[in-house]
């Protein structure tokens, strides 16, 4: 190949090379456009995208405002287990730990009554509340039903959020239904489903004297 053809060839190469980038540069470069973040960036890009679907459901299924309702008055109870105070001993504490066991409570009066499982509190010998704003009181236990495993429970507080009685005679299979608890001291979780059965003896409860009643939604 000659000298002048071998010339000729690159700058054709470079010809062509410049019109290919400026042809990108137009189709996808923005002068003088700048972000600081990659949200910024999107809020760029995505300016006449639709919003977020996933606030898109049905009234009916809007489970937010219930759960809002009901979550304060969810709480977190601590059972201790073992002789004395341990709480007052750190030494006692510290070489002979009491064992303890947690579940959880509904606040069902301002005035600080709770119900929980009796399997919760049952044989504890201090028990601590520990409420959705992590607010903590020792409480008292009022009476316990081993045969229903129910309990009730009372700490010193006022003006607290309830859960109001409803009425399980009027509810009906295929109903909504949530469940929220605070078991494991992680906060409130919440969880939804339908009911499928009423009145069911499921043999959970296992009582001495065979006196268990069980009737679960």
């Amino acid at each position: 190949m000659s000298r002048s053809l071998l010339i000729f060839v690159v700058l054709v190469t470079a010809f062509v090379g410049a019109i290919i980038g400026a042809m990108f540069t137009l189709r996808y470069a923005e002068p003088g456009v700048t972000y600081q973040s990659i949200e910024e960036r999107q809020n760029l890009r995505l300016a006449n995208f639709q919003n977020d679907s996933a606030r898109r459901f049905p009234p009916a299924l809007d489970f937010t405002e219930s759960a809002s309702l009901v979550t304060p008055a969810v709480v977190h109870i601590r059972a201790v287990y073992g002789p004395g105070d341990f709480s007052l001993n750190p030494l006692d504490s510290y070489f002979n730990p009491p064992a303890r066991s947690s579940g959880s409570g509904v606040i069902i009066s301002d005035d600080g009554f709770i119900v929980t499982n009796n399997h919760v509190i049952e044989d504890a010998t201090n028990l601590e509340v520990i409420l959705s704003n992590n607010q903590r009181f020792f409480a008292k236990l009022i009476g316990r039903d081993p045969s229903t495993d129910l309990a009730l429970i009372k700490i010193k507080c006022r003006n607290l959020p309830f859960v109001k009685y409803g009425n399980s005679d009027t509810i009906i299979p295929g109903e909504w239904v949530l469940a929220i608890g605070n078991p494991f001291d992680l906060n409130s979780t919440v969880t939804a489903g339908i009911v499928s059965a009423m009145a069911r003896n499921i043999d959970i409860l296992h009582d001495r004297n065979q006196l268990q009643v069980e009737s679960f939604i």
